[in-house]
């Protein structure tokens, strides 16, 4: 049985893009075109998944059959509430990822968004 992670663990944030502070002042229109790249290979990926599976072989080393019946990533909206992550946080706390509680509203920064996309759906 093929599942995806988000079939487990709904709603349980897997990852994030991540830029230093210097290099968003240094680069804000490299920080803007990646952004908007990624939604738009994301956009691409839910709206013609057979043809985004064809890619799959060429960067995960799996056949293509696999690749045609394996369970995808969840593309919902980029936005997250800081709720969610602050649970996602007090998690690893508990399980020992952590050493002490992180205070994340700093590294939170959704103001590449697009508008639309700056708080859920």
């Amino acid at each position: 049985m093929l599942a995806s992670f988000h079939d487990i663990l709904p709603h349980w944030v897997f990852t994030g893009l991540y830029f230093s502070d210097t290099f968003i002042q240094k680069n804000p229109d490299i920080v803007k075109a990646t952004v908007a790249g990624l939604l738009k290979s994301f956009d691409f990926i839910k709206n013609h998944e057979q043809q985004a599976r064809m890619h799959m072989p060429k960067y995960t080393g799996m056949d293509l059959d696999t690749c045609m019946i394996s369970a995808l990533r969840e593309y919902s909206s980029p936005y997250k509430p800081k709720e969610l992550l602050e649970r996602q946080r007090d998690v690893m706390l508990q399980y020992g990822y952590l050493d002490k509680k992180l205070d994340i509203d700093h590294m939170i920064d959704y103001s590449f968004l697009p508008e639309g996309l700056r708080r859920s759906e």
